[in-house]
């Protein structure tokens, strides 16, 4: 196995790591005691009016090359694993368009091993999500209760426009239509790709016209609380599998090791601030404090993620000498091993558990 080797470095060279590796405090990488999610404890505030079960709604949305047609089709492969922290799950398609999106994206990746076109064309789709925390660490028992607390159900609904079009919402109306489309959703998920970033230092412009315009909609309808939004976003800094970005998360101290030798960031919001510094002169500490004075803190919700996952050895764990799953193949950028998505369906089950519980995870 390969790491990919781009024509130019994209962040600024870090130390390689010729010896082989070996876990000590020094670099980050504490003995992981546990799988539970690691979150900060929220702030007090009093929640608005939350949908009902079965009407909740969660949008999708990201810059350009920020990955959001893989993550949509790795989110099927994720909810495949029944052993998986976030319980039992069925993705169920809406329409044909959806049903087929869902079907030929999991082939690309998983057959195919190609990454899927990026989005050209406006597109919507919708998959309904019905899923079951029983025996997980997310799970909980109300005996008082005789409805299943375990049982969620959201609909992941996704008006499907290029990513660059977010960056000029006066000359592209189906822009518009999209950012309609995400405020009024009660939850939404944010992808970030830290490697556009360090290259194109343009990420702020894509967020700063949507989160604008969603806010005078909000405002329009009275649903903003106080200074913020309604939703509650989940952050996704995505492509964690790029040896440009967990380089740097390593040389940082940001990682542990989690469950079968996975790496996990336990700490993604300061990672994420800590990233936007390191990468000296980006917009990507723009793009943070936007987030923060749109958000509240309760409602907001960091993440690394990958929708490939890291190469893997047998039995899952992870060579962090040779962790890229991805190959240059005749100009063409290829899947190297199998799919392990990495946060992919977590960012979905933080909103919701969120939602349900007024603000807390």
């Amino acid at each position: 196995m390969h790491e990919n080797k781009p024509d130019e470095p994209r962040f600024p060279p870090v130390e390689t790591v010729s010896r082989p590796y070996e876990r000590n405090t020094a670099d980050g990488e504490a003995e992981y005691t546990g799988s539970d999610p690691v979150y900060a404890p929220p702030l007090e505030f009093t929640p608005g009016e939350r949908a009902g079960e079965g009407e909740t709604r969660i949008g999708v949305w990201g810059g350009p090359s920020s990955g959001k047609t893989t993550f949509l089709g790795a989110l099927r492969l994720a909810v495949l694993d029944p052993s998986g922290p976030f319980g039992r799950w069925q993705v169920v398609p809406s329409d044909d368009v959806s049903e087929t999106f869902m079907v030929e994206t999991a082939r690309e990746l998983a057959i195919d091993r190609v990454f899927p076109e990026a989005t050209q064309n406006v597109r919507s789709y919708a998959w309904r999500f019905r899923g079951d925390l029983g025996g997980t660490a997310l799970g909980r028992r109300r005996p008082w209760r005789r409805r299943p607390v375990n049982r969620l159900d959201f609909e992941l609904s996704v008006l499907d426009v290029p990513g660059g079009a977010y960056k000029d919402l006066e000359t592209k109306p189906h822009a518009a239509r999209s950012i309609d489309h995400l405020a009024r959703a009660q939850g939404l998920v944010y992808l970030f790709d830290p490697v556009r970033e360090a290259k194109d230092n343009d990420s702020f412009a894509f967020l700063n016209g949507t989160l604008t315009r969603i806010t005078r909609l909000c405002l329009q309808e009275n649903r903003l609380d106080g200074p913020y939004l309604p939703h509650h976003l989940a952050v996704c800094l995505t492509k964690f599998d790029d040896p440009d970005v967990f380089h740097r998360a390593r040389r940082g101290g940001w990682t542990d090791l989690g469950p079968n030798g996975v790496p996990v960031v336990p700490d993604p919001a300061g990672f994420f601030d800590w990233l936007a510094d390191d990468l000296h002169g980006s917009t990507m500490r723009l793009v943070g404090q936007t987030l923060r004075a749109h958000f509240h803190p309760s409602r907001l919700h960091f993440f690394t993620s990958s929708a490939i996952g890291f190469g893997t050895m047998p039995g899952g764990s992870v060579d962090l000498q040779r962790f890229g799953n991805v190959n240059v193949v005749d100009g063409v950028e290829r899947i190297v091993g199998p799919l392990s998505p990495y946060n992919v369906m977590e960012p979905l089950v933080s909103l919701l558990l969120g939602m349900r519980n007024g603000g807390r995870p």
